[in-house]
């Protein structure tokens, strides 16, 4: 099948050490990932799971595609310098080293009646981004938080953009965690951007038939990775 291209365009001359581009999401997974096995009593290989009689065990989440595909999907916006952020008693201040804007934070009134979850402040931050994005025509671009990312200090609003229309680099919209002080480094992910073909879409409801057993039983004819087996298409991001 004949991949897509999707352009990122350096909106300005910068320092080539400068990461301005992002990068597809499967070179930026998370320590956490790479450490958990797919077996929860440690091992990586099946047979050895069953075989350790004193660990019962389960499949973890690494087994589950789904969930991995969210992570491995699509490209990363990384922070290109590192900043750091003090709380202060006129709120948040934020620095860097860097001649040019990392983020920004507009008037407030921007949030409007947006619920912001407890445990962030209801500031509005922007991560500016130092490169545009150019989808093929009838593409555009889903924007999101870094996929299962909790562990960040900060919270990137969800976006959709036109992006094979949109003239201009896109802005992040963020939030940043209540109490967080200290540094965000170079290279943390940002933003997650997906690719998506717009489609005109409408919806039908069914009622149940006898054929849904036949799938019900097909699930079940693996032993283990029956989705991965059967039913995954492999997603490819250069």
């Amino acid at each position: 099948m004949k991949s897509k291209k999707i352009i990122f365009k350096a909106i300005s001359k910068r320092d080539k050490s400068i990461k301005v581009y992002p990068e597809p999401s499967v070179m930026h997974l998370p320590e956490w990932f790479r450490e958990t096995k797919p077996f929860s009593n440690g091992h990586s290989n099946f047979l050895r799971a069953v075989k350790d009689k004193e660990n019962k065990f389960e499949a973890t989440m690494k087994l589950c595609v789904p969930f991995t595909d969210t992570m491995t999907s699509g490209y990363t916006f990384l922070l290109p310098a590192t900043i750091f952020v003090q709380q202060t008693e006129g709120g948040p201040k934020i620095t860097w080293h860097v001649p040019f804007e990392i983020l920004d934070s507009p008037k407030n009134e921007t949030l409007g009646s947006y619920p912001v979850p407890i445990e962030y402040l209801p500031i509005l931050f922007r991560w500016n981004s130092l490169s545009k994005i150019i989808t093929p025509k009838g593409y555009s671009l889903l924007v999101t938080h870094p996929s299962h990312r909790h562990d960040l200090p900060f919270h990137t609003l969800t976006g959709f953009v036109d992006t094979d229309q949109h003239p201009n680099a896109i802005i992040f919209p963020f939030l940043l965690r209540k109490g967080f002080e200290g540094f965000i480094e170079e290279g943390t992910p940002i933003a997650q951007v997906f690719p998506v073909k717009r489609e005109n879409w409408k919806s039908e409801q069914q009622e149940y038939t006898d054929d849904e057993e036949f799938h019900v039983e097909r699930v079940k004819s693996s032993f283990l990775r029956t989705y991965k087996k059967k039913y995954w298409t492999r997603k490819r991001y250069q």
